[in-house]
């Protein structure tokens, strides 16, 4: 199976989006690259040359706002989304490696739903997204206060790049054999049972098993393809799966480069992952775009990378106006 970037048969551009973007879009303050960004971006939306999907990471991210505020947000990048919103992680993971290992094509179906529209309208979807993000805020700073608190003792060593690849290398690859481990014991105990991994006094499921768990109910994977994943895994990690390859590269990069780990970051983790395969653009802030950059993904997914800096944000409006060039020499 080959993966093929634009999965969009009429081939609008996906533009991806970070909060910080919308936000600054949307509560603009005084004259500047985000205004001309804001413009371009509606007359792309409007001329049917572009989409920008929405995620659950923005509803978590805007609940976060007072709903008056969180509305507007909303339906701002409704408009430019066509009503497409990226599917949980879990979902899109799931069907990833059942393409994989079935050699079905990827679509767009595969990331996105369709017809979303205005989930703030609702008073109670505001609420649910709310708690969830409070919640989920809470259970990220218990996750990271171990590692935070280590930091803090052994400093952050400058690394030769190669020592960083090396590492990067064999970080990912133990991720790849938690996997396979798991897999075996499936093929051992002819079930699994979803382990709990505790996080400060709560315990959450572990993701791997969550992973499986829904291979083998919603995708019906049998025996056979269990084996033909593992034999996946064994021989090219996770570098054909693209949410785990990148969310796992992304957290190698965390643990060698960050002096300290915030709830914001593993937020990014989640929208990278889903958002960069698909994405022809990619807005993100400055740290990420330099790991996707190093990490040469940007490269492997055909996704241009933006940061909210004043140079990218001019080479930004030179994209957007190129893609705009284009469409009216289409139609003159």
């Amino acid at each position: 199976m080959q993966f093929e970037k634009n999965l969009n048969s009429e081939r609008k551009i996906c533009i991806y989006l970070d909060q910080f973007a919308i936000s600054d879009m949307v509560e603009l303050e005084t004259e500047s690259n985000w205004e001309e960004i804001k413009k371009l971006l509606i007359e792309l939306k409007e001329n049917d040359k572009i989409f920008c999907p929405l995620s659950p990471e923005h509803y978590l991210e805007t609940s976060q706002k007072d709903i008056e505020k969180a509305r507007i947000h909303d339906e701002f990048l409704n408009n430019l989304s066509n009503g497409f919103s990226f599917k949980p992680e879990l979902f899109i993971t799931s069907q990833l490696i059942s393409s994989k290992i079935r050699k079905n094509n990827i679509t767009l179906k595969t990331y996105l739903y369709e017809n979303i529209n205005n989930v703030f309208s609702k008073e109670e979807n505001y609420k649910t997204f709310k708690k969830s993000n409070e919640k989920l805020a809470e259970l990220l700073t218990e996750a990271t206060s171990d590692i935070n608190q280590i930091r803090t003792i052994v400093p952050n060593q400058n690394i030769e790049p190669k020592t960083k690849r090396t590492m990067i290398k064999a970080m990912n690859s133990l991720r790849a054999n938690s996997f396979i481990q798991r897999l075996e014991d499936l093929l051992k105990n002819d079930n699994i049972i979803i382990r709990g991994d505790q996080i400060g006094k709560t315990e959450v499921p572990n993701w791997i098993d969550l992973i499986i768990d829904q291979l083998l109910k919603k995708h019906k994977f049998k025996k056979k393809e269990v084996i033909k994943l593992i034999a996946e895994f064994k021989a090219n990690g996770f570098s054909n799966i693209p949410t785990l390859n990148i969310s796992t590269t992304l957290q190698s990069y965390m643990s060698i480069y960050s002096k300290k780990e915030h709830s914001n970051d593993h937020i990014d983790l989640m929208r990278i992952s889903t958002g960069l395969p698909i994405s022809d653009i990619l807005l993100t802030d400055k740290k990420r775009k330099a790991e996707l950059i190093e990490s040469e993904l940007g490269k492997k997914y055909k996704t241009k990378i933006f940061a909210g800096t004043k140079s990218d944000l001019n080479e930004l409006i030179i994209e957007l106006n190129k893609i705009k060039t284009a469409h009216n020499n289409v139609y003159n």
